[in-house]
């Protein structure tokens, strides 16, 4: 008879193992989309995968329960729908990167899209309440709408502009960094991790882990761009590193906002698609934060393709 800490012990590396394969298996999954994001239609495919994690995202968030009823998913659905609309009216459909004003051109069309989309969202959720013979605007319900179409409805739709302004390549570094330092954390906090900074709002996230992963991201930013895999870098390898430093940072506070999503809808994970690996929200929590701040960010740091 085995004893009860080999037992957790075998059952902490089975978990490890199969967590590892799933990863493979969606690691491959999105380099074949990112080989699609580098065709001639690529930024176009990118808008395409966008949208559909977005809404994808706004389903799992709809089962948890807290973000409100039917008519504030549907006024969700509808920013993604506005927005989607937006960035391709405003940044796919004219040469862009063609005009020389083009930062501000990506930065203010990308703004517009979240700030009108929001207005769409409030209105379509209005309209759905209407139609349903109820329209509430309690005070209470504001924030969670809010966060529902700012922090997991639209967020994604940024991926659009930093495939424009990184190209293909770029968007891959992106989701690279994004993803790296969760690997590292994950690995590091379930080996060597034993002190538990948020044991209420994420009790697997280790003091090693969060540092492993934000040192590997900085590292993995400066490696980048001394790699030449990053190019145009304004200021050398600093744009590397501050760049890997503000999308971990980011990424990190993401996966613990999450958390906070699902320990306040009392769910172990958004969904069961990815098995270990949790929903689609599990997985694209290090987005929700990192991938509006960084299409702002990129054109300050690297030049834009000609």
């Amino acid at each position: 008879m085995s004893a009860p800490g080999a037992d957790a012990a075998a059952a902490k590396r089975a978990k490890l193992i199969l967590r590892t394969k799933v990863g493979s298996t969606l690691a491959l999954s999105v380099a074949g989309l990112l080989w699609a994001a580098s065709l001639p239609a690529g930024v176009l495919i990118t808008l395409g995968f966008a949208t559909v994690l977005s809404l994808w995202s706004i389903l799992e968030a709809a089962r948890m329960k807290i973000f409100g009823g039917t008519p504030a998913a549907l006024g969700a659905v509808a920013a993604v729908a506005f927005g989607a609309w937006k960035i391709h009216a405003e940044l796919i459909a004219p040469d862009v990167l063609g005009l020389p004003s083009a930062e501000q051109v990506l930065t203010r069309e990308l703004g517009l899209a979240f700030v009108f989309s929001g207005v769409v969202a409030i209105m379509a959720r209005g309209l759905v309440g209407l139609s349903r013979g109820k329209l509430s605007w309690r005070l209470g319900d504001q924030p969670r709408f809010v966060a529902l179409v700012f922090l997991v409805a639209l967020p994604l739709l940024a991926l659009v502009p930093i495939r424009l302004a990184g190209g293909a390549g770029g968007l891959a570094i992106y989701l690279v960094l994004a993803k790296i330092g969760d690997i590292a954390g994950y690995y590091v906090g379930s080996t060597m991790g034993k002190r538990h900074p948020f044991p209420k709002l994420s009790p697997g996230k280790t003091v090693a882990g969060c540092v492993a992963s934000l040192l590997v991201g900085i590292g993995a930013g400066a490696g980048f761009v001394l790699s030449g895999a990053l190019e145009g870098a304004r200021f050398g390898i600093m744009s590397g590193v501050v760049l890997g430093l503000v999308v971990n940072v980011t990424a990190q506070a993401g996966d613990l906002m999450e958390s906070g999503f699902k320990r306040r809808a009392q769910v172990k994970d958004s969904g069961t698609t990815f098995g270990p690996s949790g929903g689609m929200l599990d997985l694209v929590d290090s987005l929700l934060l990192s991938a509006p701040l960084v299409a702002f960010l990129w054109p300050l740091l690297f030049e834009l393709p000609s």
